[in-house]
């Protein structure tokens, strides 16, 4: 398979994986990226059926070749293309360098592994989804790609609600199930399979608040454009799984007040209360999300052209 040479850029996007295998935060990330992307006219290849479609977007075609605990690889087609024109595009839990570019962005949509960032090359570009963390002292630039789903969850019952609901997340401790259990929080950790958004708007809009561990998550969005508030428990605290074993993340900011976290996690502004202290916060902003999320999509849309742009510029 040969990649254009056309006059437009070929990015190279590291995304084996539709939908209906996984659907997490960082692979719709990486599909609404290939789409932004063709969408300005570019040259877009991928490594699965993209989730949204574009004449601009290329299937390599790629196979499963192996599959450990939560670790995959694949084999694709081979495949020439002009090495100037051609960018390729990694999150950061992508180890070194597979397509063999010379131009490497690494896109950090979580905090990276200090083992797999070793592996990263000396002049690869940083762009940071949000402000997470790496062990590389480098610049980041910003690229952020989020599909708020406006059209899909923004159906909101301000009237008949009550109690907790809550999902069950990588960063959900041993003792959060017993805090849920003892508020009796209903459990919609199964919301994928049990009818995906349409369930997961339906649910939430019965509830008062959602809880979560999570400090940065689409969930908290999710449930304020459903008028559901959030609240963070734990606030300044965030666990890990590793080994199978819990620990506390210790870089994050235990002293951190809701203001600081709200500058910090700027899609997390409204309807969201950082810790039970904060409930009136969210009770009182709770109308205020889906305008908020609505002026952070064309942020996000800017970063876009500005990624678009810095590759414009350094290779065309």
């Amino acid at each position: 398979m040969n990649l254009e040479n056309n006059g437009k850029i070929n990015f190279l996007i590291g995304i084996y994986t539709p939908f209906s295998r996984a659907l997490t935060g960082g692979i719709v990330a990486m599909h609404k990226l290939a789409y932004e992307l063709a969408d300005r006219g570019h040259n877009v290849y991928i490594f699965c059926e993209p989730e949204y479609p574009h004449p601009n977007i290329k299937v390599i075609p790629t196979t499963l070749n192996k599959e450990e605990e939560f670790l995959e690889w694949y084999n694709w087609e081979f495949f020439n293309y002009n090495i100037s024109n051609t960018v390729a595009i990694y999150p950061q839990i992508g180890r070194g360098n597979p397509f063999n570019t010379e131009h490497v962005v690494r896109w950090i949509l979580y905090d990276t592994q200090e083992d797999i960032e070793n592996d990263y090359g000396v002049n690869d570009i940083y762009f940071n989804y949000v402000n997470f963390k790496t062990f590389r002292k480098v610049e980041h630039k910003q690229l952020t790609v989020l599909d708020y789903k406006f059209n899909d969850l923004y159906q909101t019952n301000f009237g008949k609600r009550k109690g907790f609901c809550h999902i069950i997340h990588k960063h959900t401790p041993p003792n959060g199930l017993d805090i849920f259990n003892n508020l009796n929080s209903v459990d919609l950790t199964n919301w994928k399979v049990n009818g995906a958004y349409d369930y997961l708007r339906d649910e939430l809009n019965k509830y008062e608040y959602f809880l979560t561990y999570d400090q940065k998550s689409f969930y908290t969005l999710a449930a304020g454009l459903c008028g559901t508030k959030s609240i963070i428990l734990n606030p300044g605290q965030q666990y890990e799984f590793t080994s199978n074993a819990l620990t506390v993340d210790s870089d994050y900011n235990k002293n951190m007040t809701p203001t600081e976290y709200r500058l910090k996690n700027p899609a997390q502004m409204f309807g969201t209360a950082y810790g039970w202290d904060d409930i009136q916060w969210a009770n009182n902003t709770i109308g205020m999300v889906k305008d908020h999320l609505v002026e952070l999509e064309k942020l996000d849309k800017k970063s876009v052209d500005d990624f678009v742009k810095y590759w414009e510029n350094k290779i065309l």
